[in-house]
């Protein structure tokens, strides 16, 4: 049996120094924040050349546009996206890419206004927040029978609070990639990653959890370093292999799948990582040391 619980600092201190450089890399770095949220154009044209992102990257740089992005699509399909262009500026983009690129056609344009990037941001700030909430209540009305000292309730915000470690890892993750590669920002997908990443972190925290009671209901005399430590290794196996299938199959997507969801999937497969190593290493010895701590205060 491994002593997981009880080389709980240990644990501490790597999820303590992931968290300081994903801080560091947010403040420093930034997040490459994509139209969805800013405002701005989308422009999807389509053309069989071979050198067409070298093309569309030196026409968009003659025309002193130097925030963009561009991503195939797939079927020789191109979307740009950019700063808030007019129909004079967008007409001339696109002449000037057909006179390197003659066959290239325009798909379509679409603009999004910061009104709608704005509306857009405060509903995914909900969502994370109405998801944690959510978490919390349906953790402590699952536990509400849990023995004393245990308490449903802390079992509930210690799994936000695993989910919370989770997400700002990733986040500090992608402004790393942000930072390095154009790629790589932040739009609905990206939401859309870390909303899946809280399902997939907190169902294992939940089975931990729940095995966890289970053996402090059985085992009254033990302390409860011993039932956490029973249990983080009764669940370990089945947690990991869950999680590598998961990834291997996320792995087949990114080397196999489209390229507008290589990003996404990227940050999916990094996220169930971290999801999977905070549920054994973080949220189970968050119960223990939070208890151990009562205990020494009374």
């Amino acid at each position: 049996m491994f002593n997981l619980i009880k080389s709980r600092k240990i644990w501490y201190i790597v999820s303590i120094l992931s968290i300081v450089v994903a801080v560091f890399a947010i403040i420093f770095f930034g997040l490459r924040v994509g139209v969805d949220y800013t405002g701005g154009t989308i422009l999807d044209i389509k053309s069989s050349n071979t050198d067409f992102v070298n093309i569309i990257e030196s026409k968009l740089t003659e025309q002193g546009i130097t925030s963009f992005q561009i991503k195939p699509s797939g079927n020789e399909l191109f979307t740009i996206k950019t700063k808030a262009l007019s129909n004079e500026e967008k007409n001339k983009l696109v002449a000037s890419i057909q006179s390197v690129a003659p066959d290239a056609t325009e798909s379509s344009f679409d603009s999004i206004g910061p009104t709608v990037g704005k509306d857009l941001t405060n509903k995914s700030i909900l969502a994370v927040i109405v998801a944690s909430l959510a978490i919390i209540l349906f953790i402590s009305f699952s536990f509400r029978r849990i023995p004393k000292p245990l308490s449903s309730w802390k079992f509930g915000v210690l799994a936000v609070a695993a989910l919370a470690h989770d997400l700002l890892i990733v986040t500090g993750f992608v402004a790393i990639l942000g930072h390095f590669f154009i790629w790589m920002e932040v739009d609905a997908l990206f939401i859309t990653a870390l909303l899946t990443i809280m399902g997939f972190s907190v169902h294992d925290t939940i089975v931990i959890y729940d095995r966890l009671r289970e053996n402090f209901i059985r085992n009254r005399h033990k302390s409860i370093e011993q039932v956490a430590e029973e249990s983080v290794n009764q669940t370990m196996a089945r947690s990991i292999n869950t999680s590598l299938v998961t990834i291997i199959v996320l792995l087949s997507l990114l080397l196999l799948g489209g390229t507008p969801i290589r990003y996404f999937v990227l940050v999916l497969m990094f996220g169930i990582f971290i999801g999977t190593y905070s549920s054994i290493f973080v949220a189970a010895p968050l119960v223990v040391s939070w208890h151990k701590n009562l205990d020494s205060n009374r």
